[in-house]
């Protein structure tokens, strides 16, 4: 897909949104009080949903959750 000239494409599909929305509801790791971001983002690489993501692309998903 093309967005004003820019190859745009979904970089998560909705597995790995629902994966992401549903660790962002659940408690954050030991010795941290909120999930941020950045930690989102880091988890999900280091379980191996996605190969890698920005904080940015996290973002986003959540954002289109309301």
């Amino acid at each position: 897909m093309t967005l004003l000239g820019v190859n745009w494409y979904k970089l998560l599909d909705g597995e790995q949104e629902a994966q992401v929305i549903a660790m962002r509801l659940g408690s954050p790791p030991k010795g941290y009080g909120n999930w941020s971001l950045r930690l989102l983002a880091r988890k999900v690489v280091e379980l191996g949903i996605v190969e890698s993501v920005s904080h940015e692309t996290v973002r986003q998903t959540l954002k289109k959750t309301g």
